[in-house]
């Protein structure tokens, strides 16, 4: 039948696949080394015989149809299937059959691939696609492909589902503080965490640095969900584990409940968002449920942002007042604080509650804070007995060329540096890098003062005093409200208030509104008041004719 039966067998056993030939009685005439092994038999042992690689019944008579079949249309055949190899090992290969017909007889060559390491590879690959690497958790594309199966069944099962985005508060924060290996072992336990109170009734997943969701499925109430945020609130009350500390971390989550409605995998996602939005916007360990109310706050904010941005390229929409600060011993005003205004074509006068807080949530404020220096510096310049103090956010302390803006507005206006003295609350200080304090001290050696507003309201008020340089702190209008009737109060204030006496900062109290507060504030040893006792804010017009009165205010 073939000339060289040895050379035959040296090309087969030089193949990489396990490879047989099978007559048209499907009796075995070659079988290369590769094969024997796979049997784990010696060749002698095979030669003749009718054997198969497969075992099991139903793949032995599958074998069976598909030699039958090649030998019948001599039609090639390539399909995988499993097999036991002769260790035991369970392995994935791919089978070809092909007619082959030497000397007017056919036969049957059968070659076997191991693609085991493929398709684990292929397998590993899924996986990662779809799971989280540092917790093991589902991601974001295992959730939207999740919520999208959900949304495409909704015609024939539309019982309801549950969604909860849940993001850990001020993550970064914790990063900084505990180290990067810190934070990710966070990230593992809350994730361990989160799949213990779901216990099996739906999928928690890892989205994002510090966001997670969870699914909840078996026809979830608003009840029980209401009641499994509850749970995940008090586990949020045990600090997490770390080798030298006990962090205890705030959460904030938005949630939405959703069934039979034709609603897509992106508008669940999106009114997730919204609630969590609102959760975040009302403090720390709080969860909200969506509802259209919040979709109407939404466009409101809409609305309101583009109304913003359309004023900040407009004259006369946005405008400074002033607020008086004067020195304790003579009640002379030596120091104004510029505020922001808005007044809209449509929207009106806007709270500044408001629209400061959207323009920082924009990154407005960048600009908002530009117009109201430039306004103030060209309005008081000419007032010399006067200081100017601004309001600066975060957002405008973080910005990479802070300290070239404030020096070239500086020098447009000519508006002498040692006058001006910049605003910023603690939280804003102890939270800046080091780029950002940098800009602060070469502003201070160029003359400009440091303000620590809100003091006492932060995090660690005492200690920033000696790590950074500041000119003034300004006791937050919630202690001076309660000076005269709470004691604790009363102890804080002047606890302060010696403190920055012996440290040589001027000590001012906001928020003075009676004679009562303001006596104690002087006893108490601050060097100079701001409230309502003396003035409200007020333009720049009434401010000059305040100031006409030898720049003394009586109540």
């Amino acid at each position: 039948m073939l000339n060289d039966l040895r050379v035959c067998q040296a090309v087969l056993d030089a193949l990489t696949e396990a490879t047989v030939l099978k007559d048209d009685e499907r009796k075995l005439i070659f079988i290369n080394q590769k094969a024997c092994e796979l049997y784990g038999r010696p060749r002698e042992e095979l030669i003749g015989k009718e054997y198969s690689f497969f075992n099991d019944g139903d793949q032995a008579a599958r074998q069976r149809d598909r030699d039958n079949e090649v030998l019948a249309t001599g039609t090639k055949c390539v399909y995988e299937e499993t097999l036991i190899d002769a260790s035991g090992k369970r392995r994935n290969v791919l089978v070809r059959k092909t007619l082959l017909v030497l000397e007017n007889k056919n036969y049957i060559l059968t070659s076997i691939m191991d693609i085991s390491l493929l398709r684990s590879s292929e397998a590993q690959i899924r996986y990662l696609a779809r799971h989280d690497v540092l917790t093991g958790l589902p991601n974001r594309t295992a959730l939207n492909e999740d919520l999208s199966q959900i949304a495409a069944q909704r015609m024939y099962n539309p019982e309801p589902h549950a969604l909860i985005l849940l993001n850990l508060n001020d993550f970064n924060y914790l990063n900084d503080t505990y180290g990067y290996q810190a934070g990710d072992a966070i990230l593992c336990e809350f994730g361990q965490r989160l799949r213990n109170e779901v216990n099996g009734s739906g999928t928690v997943s890892r989205i994002g640095g510090d966001e997670f969701s969870i699914i909840l499925r078996n026809n979830p109430t608003q009840e029980t969900v209401h009641n499994l945020a509850l749970e995940i609130l008090i586990m949020m009350r045990q600090p997490f584990t770390l080798t030298r500390a006990n962090p205890l971390v705030t959460l904030s989550f938005g949630i939405v409940m959703f069934g039979s409605e034709n609603i897509t995998a992106g508008e669940i996602m999106r009114r997730g968002n919204t609630a969590l939005l609102e959760a975040k916007q009302r403090g720390k360990n709080v969860f909200s449920f969506y509802s259209e109310l919040l979709d109407a706050s939404s466009v409101s904010k809409r609305i309101m942002v583009k109304a913003l941005a359309e004023s900040l390229v407009k004259e006369g929409d946005l405008s400074c007042v002033y607020q008086p600060i004067l020195r304790s011993h003579d009640e002379k005003v030596v120091c104004v604080e510029a505020l922001a205004r808005w007044t809209h074509g449509v929207l009106g006068a806007v709270s500044p509650v408001q629209f400061i807080a959207l323009a920082e949530e924009t990154g407005l404020v960048i600009q908002l804070g530009e117009i109201i220096l430039r306004q103030a510096c060209r309005e008081i310049k000419d007032i010399n007995t006067l200081n100017l103090a601004i309001n600066v956010s975060a957002v405008q302390l973080g910005e990479a060329n802070f300290a070239d803006r404030i020096i070239s507005l500086l020098n447009e206006e000519d508006f002498p540096f040692t006058r001006l003295e910049l605003e910023l609350t603690e939280t804003s200080v102890m939270n800046a890098n080091a780029t950002s304090l940098t800009h602060l001290s070469r502003l201070r050696q160029l003359g400009v003062k440091v303000s620590l507003d809100d003091f006492g309201t932060g995090y660690s008020s005492l200690s920033l005093l000696k790590d950074i340089s500041v000119d003034s702190v300004k006791i937050d209008r919630s202690f001076v409200q309660y000076v005269t009737e709470v004691n604790d109060t009363a102890a804080i204030v002047s606890a302060v208030s010696q403190l920055g006496n012996k440290m040589k900062l001027n000590v001012i109290a906001e928020g003075v509104e009676n004679q009562l507060q303001k006596a104690f504030l002087i006893s108490a040893g601050c060097s100079h008041l701001q409230g309502y006792l003396f003035s409200r804010p007020v333009t720049i017009d009434i401010l000059l004719s305040l100031l006409d009165q030898d720049h003394k205010l009586n109540a």
